[in-house]
């Protein structure tokens, strides 16, 4: 209910109600080409492009909500159903086996409302206070990326061995193992942070019982366990290749996303922003339970399970900050782990001391909590309501011109072939994702992202000079995709026609996390033809 409701939120105003953009688009493109193989009965080339790709459990995830649901991105979106279940059952678990069962499911409610699991509905909600509509920071958290799908996979390979730390199982090591090894493969570019977040929990782990025979064979078996799972994608898919091919270009790219402002902002990056990603009411609440539960931690007055999910937390945003670059939703992993601590703790504290109390309060929490809930749907769908009307024409303009492009050069380009892009609302993956052919092949297009120590004018232009299409802008619209309005701005462009007998390049599927419309147009991008013959048209935009 929770993601259908957000999916409804979202489709109004948010990230279903315009073309797929930022790093989930990508994830679309890898996700409808099995899809269409499937339609068409080619059962093998659809298996094998699932398994070879770049993070095969998430795309074969939306893959199938697709083949269940139909074609499109609204059906795609759903897979976050799996995400949200995963989270919310293991809020249950863990709150349950510290408090009472009305307490979990409180817990469980207001986990269900938090901003990095119903962006659009408080995105919606908070909008109707702010007048503001931030769709870098909240409706963002939206975006069909692996990363919620992720984390609450590694979650669960945390929990299952830190729930038994006291009393270890070699079912529980065995679970954690199947769900290390599913996070992996759910992204596979955060490999090497997922296991090591793993690593530390059995490490963990073995350091509490270290004085028994069974912890230390226990791990081995658990580590054993993992390899095996991966060694089929690692070796036969080419699993290793791909993650260290992704992993060097955003190496070679990372001064195009690497943060401003110096050592403070990037060390202070992911804190100033938990209440938008926990919640601007709630935020408060998790800072002040964190400190309490990290004062007891040290005063060991919490266990070893409380523990472990700390040092997570702690890991993670450690990782993250020395990253140079960073975005709110890398964020989430820090957020849902701090989450996961803050519930840990302060259920653990508040039942040792106020057990009694507790329960007979719990009629009252869960009504508080459902009162809450209405609130919060309420005020976003008055925010929806009274959405303005130039905005809801935005977004239908950018879908009507991603539409009208994308179905102009599928007349004139074929898979074979490639056209020159300029950026627009998730192009050019969104138009590629529109020009699909029924075998799941598109076009090639010139490069998202350009390394200029490498990469000369020249060549950049030469490799354009080679495509059969160019698409480009009348007039400079940076100054409009730069500035910062709640309104967006979308300039419709001209697509002109290069007829050459050069050879043209071998198309390539753009790696996920490459998507153009994260920079503001240049003014050069109207010359990026190079002299070609380029046609006039209009640059429109929503007043």
């Amino acid at each position: 209910m929770a993601v259908a409701a957000d999916a409804y939120f979202s489709a109004q105003e948010g990230y279903l109600s315009r073309p797929p953009d930022y790093d989930g688009v990508s994830y679309l493109v890898y996700a409808r080409a099995p899809l269409l193989l499937l339609h068409g009965h080619h059962v093998r080339t659809a298996v094998h492009d699932l398994l070879t790709g770049i993070s095969p459990l998430w795309v074969s995830t939306l893959t199938t909500q697709q083949l269940i649901l139909g074609d499109g991105t609204w059906q795609a979106f759903s897979a976050r159903f799996w995400a949200a279940a995963l989270l919310l059952t293991l809020v249950y678990w863990i709150v349950s086996r510290r408090s009472t069962r009305a307490m979990a499911i409180a817990a469980v409610a207001v986990t269900a409302l938090l901003p990095v699991v119903s962006a659009g509905v408080r995105s919606s909600s908070w909008e109707f206070f702010s007048g503001q509509a931030n769709y870098y920071e909240h409706w963002w958290l939206n975006d069909v990326r692996p990363d919620f799908f992720t984390f609450a996979l590694l979650l669960w390979s945390v929990a299952a061995i830190a729930e038994h730390i006291r009393a270890p199982r070699r079912s529980a090591y065995l679970v954690s193992a199947v769900f290390a090894a599913a996070a992996v493969l759910s992204k596979t570019s955060t490999t090497p942070v997922a296991l090591a977040v793993w690593a530390t929990a059995l490490g963990i782990n073995w350091l509490c019982n270290r004085r028994t025979s069974d912890a230390t064979r226990m791990t081995l078996i658990a580590a054993i366990v993992v390899t095996v799972l991966l060694i089929p994608w690692a070796v036969f898919g080419g699993g290793v290749q791909t993650v260290v091919t992704y992993l060097k270009a955003i190496m070679a790219y990372q001064s195009d996303y690497a943060l401003s402002g110096g050592p403070l902002t990037g060390a202070t990056y992911f804190l100033v922003r938990i209440p938008t990603q926990l919640g601007q009411v709630e935020a408060w609440g998790v800072i002040a339970g964190v400190l309490v539960s990290a004062i007891a931690l040290l005063r060991r007055r919490l266990g070893p399970s409380e523990m472990t999910y700390g040092t997570i937390a702690v890991l993670l945003y450690t990782v993250f900050s020395l990253t140079p670059s960073k975005n709110p939703l890398v964020g989430e992993w820090f957020s849902f782990s701090v989450w996961i601590f803050f519930l840990a703790g302060a259920t653990r504290l508040a039942t040792a001391r106020w057990r009694e109390p507790m329960q007979r309060a719990a009629p009252v929490t869960l009504a508080a909590v459902a009162a809450y809930t209405l609130v919060v749907y309420g005020l976003g769908a008055l925010a929806i309501a009274n959405w303005p009307a130039d905005e809801r024409s935005s977004n239908a303009q950018l879908s009507a011109v991603t539409t009208d492009v994308a179905h102009e050069l599928s007349r004139q380009v074929s898979a074979g072939q490639c056209f020159t892009y300029v950026p627009g609302p998730g192009w050019p993956n969104s138009l590629l994702y529109l020009m699909m052919d029924a075998n799941g092949n598109v076009p090639g297009t010139t490069a998202a992202d350009v390394d200029p120590t490498r990469t000369t004018v020249a060549d950049y232009v030469g490799a354009a000079s080679r495509c059969v299409a160019i698409m480009a802008y009348r007039e400079d619209i940076g100054g409009h995709l730069g500035a910062k309005s709640r309104h967006r701005i979308c300039a419709r462009p001209i697509v002109a026609l290069h007829r050459s007998g050069a050879e043209r390049p071998t198309p390539a599927r753009p790696l996920p996390g490459r998507v153009a419309d994260r920079r503001s147009v240049h003014p050069q991008h109207r010359t990026l033809s190079g002299g070609l013959p380029v046609k006039d048209a209009c640059a429109t935009a929503p007043s």
